[in-house]
């Protein structure tokens, strides 16, 4: 007995040696969600435009992040931010951090960091930013430091900002009019998108220096990095879409330019499903970038829903004639089952009519179409009682030079609720995914406007920009 017991050991040793030496072993891949996980968000968080009050000068008031408990649809809270609010990321479970850009007679450009306490903003503090260089974008896969483009400052440079300090780390110079920032998951490497000279600066995080990139770009607009780090993503001016490929120690090469997608100027990355959604004119392409180069997973046209069978008073929409629909906003549900995709149309009564589309992630078929109510066009100046400017001044209106966004799309952390903000509406309105049904709306903080008609209480902000918050 004792002879088969030490045979056995022997065999059970060499066993083991032999899975030391230079033997193939399959490799998993990992595919991990991007920082901050999408799933893990229990609000929404909403940046809003104060507008401007004229007391014979042009006054720029500070605008305001709302917050939107996902779980009861309320309004869990608001602080006041910056002049001018544009953009925003959340850089980690409890902290988010807003663009702030220059108005006209009032330089005060900065950042404001949002510090949260559960579903509700405890604090929130301003970081100075160099006066005139109007900042326009803030990008970070890091918890203590951030990256913001600044195409006003001399020279264009992004800003490295250390966010626990409060206070510029450094500046990068970069190419003119930076209008897009993407860093890595990894925090190794960060990629501006210069709108002005059609370039793309790379940079190594450690120690900023810079990256080369083979290849060539059309003032590109928009830049996403891959969950992975091994690939960056560049929606271009003319619509073609670039794959990068950044897996080298250094140096970076665009692989693919194969997609274009012509109008487009925003894009929806699904970390979930490794997918991106792009919006433009009447249609949304869904896109599969889980392999070495993308390919086109579908490309489905996006119709006006009939104001006859989709509304009804008091929507202003109902029984109006659509006008020309316009693709602008995407998201997707961190449950992979479904994408929201946002558009709208100016009827014959001008109008503002949005609509949401509903695609089933596993078949790319249109499920259903949401009419969202609609509201009277705020960037007509012919529409004295409710003209908002900053409405005109959205990206999807004058392309990367404007600010926020006319309309945005986000997606609650448990998917129970999808979102769609509205700058001419001051509202959000919300989404229940259950029944894939409008629910409700919330409206902005009230502005510092004189009321629309007199005697009634001011109007509300204008919603800029949307992000699923912590």
């Amino acid at each position: 007995m004792k002879r088969f017991l030490c045979l056995g050991m022997v065999l059970f040793l060499a066993i083991i040696c032999s899975s030391c030496g230079d033997v193939f072993r399959p490799i998993i891949i990992p595919n991990p969600p991007q920082f901050p996980n999408p799933a893990a968000s229990h609000s929404v968080l909403i940046v809003s435009d104060n507008g401007i009050v004229n007391t014979g000068v042009e006054t720029p008031q500070l605008g305001t992040a709302m917050v939107i408990d996902v779980s009861g649809d309320t309004d869990e809270g608001q602080k006041t931010i910056g002049l001018v609010p544009i953009h925003a990321v959340q850089q980690s479970a409890t902290q988010a951090i807003v663009v702030n850009q220059s108005a006209a007679g009032a330089d005060q450009d900065s950042l404001t960091k949002l510090t949260f306490s559960g579903t509700s903003i405890s604090t929130a503090s301003a970081i100075t930013l160099p006066t005139g260089s109007a900042p326009n974008f803030v990008a970070t896969t890091e918890s203590t430091q951030v990256y913001v483009s600044m195409p006003g400052y001399t020279p264009p440079s992004v800003a490295v900002v250390n966010t626990a300090l409060g206070a510029i780390k450094e500046t990068i110079p970069v190419g003119l009019n930076p209008v897009a920032i993407a860093e890595t998951p990894d925090a190794k490497k960060l990629y501006v998108a210069d709108y002005g000279d059609s370039t793309l600066d790379g940079f190594n995080t450690q120690d900023q220096s810079p990256r080369t990139i083979t290849g060539s770009f059309n003032s590109p607009l928009w830049v996403v990095a891959r969950n992975d780090s091994q690939r960056v993503y560049v929606l271009n001016g003319n619509g073609v879409l670039s794959t990068i490929d950044t897996s080298g120690p250094v140096s970076d090469t665009v692989i693919d330019t194969s997609i274009s997608v012509p109008g487009a100027f925003t894009l929806w990355y699904d970390v979930i499903l490794n997918r991106l959604y792009i919006p433009a004119a009447q249609q949304v392409t869904i896109v599969d970038v889980s392999q070495s180069t993308p390919s086109t997973l579908a490309t489905i046209p996006i119709a006006a829903l009939p104001p006859s069978t989709s509304r009804s008073a008091p929507d202003p929409c109902a029984g109006t004639t659509p006008g020309p629909l316009k693709v602008v906003a995407a998201t997707s549900l961190p449950d992979a089952s479904r994408a929201y995709i946002g558009a709208y149309y100016i009827d014959s009564a001008d109008n503002v009519c949005p609509q949401v589309t509903v695609i089933n992630a596993t078949n790319l078929t249109v499920k259903t179409g949401i009419a969202i109510p609609g509201f009277p066009d705020a960037t007509n100046p012919a529409n004295s009682l409710y003209y908002v400017p900053v409405c005109a001044a959205t990206r999807d209106l004058v392309g990367p030079t404007g600010g926020g966004f006319r309309i945005m799309m986000a997606a609650g952390g448990d998917s129970t609720r999808a979102y769609l903000s509205s700058c001419d509406g001051g509202n959000v309105n919300i989404i229940q995914t259950a029944t894939d049904n409008y629910a409700l709306n919330i409206p902005a903080p009230f502005s510092a406007r004189p009321p629309i008609v007199s005697g009634n209480q001011n109007p509300p902000q204008n919603p800029v920009f949307m992000i699923a918050g912590p």
